[in-house]
């Protein structure tokens, strides 16, 4: 017993630098917090010693190259995306996603819906109105607030999302290629990671010039 208690201290004690550091009670990202602090030891800043006018070997750098990866991967699957909607209403991984979600939380205020898929509101406003449009989704006065506008699937919406879902399972798994198990379970984790930084930035810091988010977050 009195080990475990050891190793609850510990964790206390982690769990408070976790709360000082990025202070949410998100229990998925602070094991993945714990896991760099136990595990892998505490992250070194890459310190890359980036140079512009080493253009010709931008890759040379991590940084760098993870982002060109990720870029032609979103690319890549865009590609597989538009031929699961061929022949669908649907024509967007964004309608897709907002219809997905509807689809699971019943109905949503607009502003609502569009935040929750980071877009901004005129983005998402102009989604929704071809949703609107092609009969997928329809809107009404929110009960509290008259002035607000809700959404919620229309009868059409359920069948076009629920039609997809086997297409876009395809895609998932055409994407995911050749990895094995253990390698998607690492690399979920990894973007989960991600995941949680830029949550944090697009909650609290979403307006803050590049420079400040550089400063504040990497420097």
């Amino acid at each position: 017993m009195s080990n475990n208690i050891d190793i609850l201290k510990e964790i206390l004690l982690h769990l408070e630098s976790y709360d000082k550091e990025v202070g949410n009670s998100d229990i998925k990202e602070f094991a993945i917090y714990l896991k760099d602090r136990v595990i892998r030891g505490e992250e070194q800043k890459k310190g890359s010693g980036f140079d512009k006018n080493n253009f010709r070997n931008y890759t040379s750098y991590p940084e760098v190259e993870f982002s060109s990866l990720l870029t032609g991967l979103y690319r890549f699957s865009k590609h597989y995306v538009k031929k699961a909607f061929k022949n669908a209403k649907i024509n967007t991984i964004d309608e897709f996603g907002f219809l997905a979600t509807l689809l699971k939380d019943g109905s949503l205020l607009k502003k609502e819906l569009i935040n929750k898929h980071l877009l901004e509101i005129s983005s998402g406003s102009e989604i929704l109105k071809r949703l609107i449009k092609n009969e997928l989704v329809y809107e009404f006065p929110d009960n509290k607030d008259k002035r607000a506008k809700r959404v919620s699937l229309t009868a059409e919406g359920k069948v076009e999302i629920m039609n997809a879902f086997d297409d876009m399972h395809k895609v998932s798994e055409i994407i995911i290629g050749e990895l094995t198990g253990e390698e998607i379970s690492d690399a979920i984790s990894i973007f989960r990671k991600l995941t949680f930084f830029h949550n944090h930035i697009h909650r609290l810091d979403r307006n803050t010039k590049l420079q400040d988010l550089h400063s504040k977050y990497i420097n």
